[in-house]
């Protein structure tokens, strides 16, 4: 089965695959801005929207769970 690879961008949701500061793997965020290496992720409370935090992020570092072009991405679904 082949594996799609799909490209971080900005306004995708991403989930931390391991522990990045004070944030456990698993954590959810939004890329806000890209660059060659990595992503700034914005972590935020679910329900206000209100911003806890934002840092830099490697993509090797980062996996993509929801896509602004294509949606949600193989099962991720909430």
């Amino acid at each position: 089965m082949a594996v799609v690879k799909h490209t971080i961008e900005e306004h995708d949701v991403v989930a931390l695959r391991e522990r990045v500061g004070p944030w456990k793997a698993g954590t959810v965020g939004t890329a806000v801005s890209v660059s060659p290496d990595g992503a700034l992720v914005e972590v935020s409370d679910k329900e206000t929207g209100e911003a806890f935090d934002m840092f830099d992020v490697p993509f090797e570092l980062l996996e993509l769970r929801w896509s602004h072009r294509a949606g949600w991405v193989d099962g991720m679904e909430a």
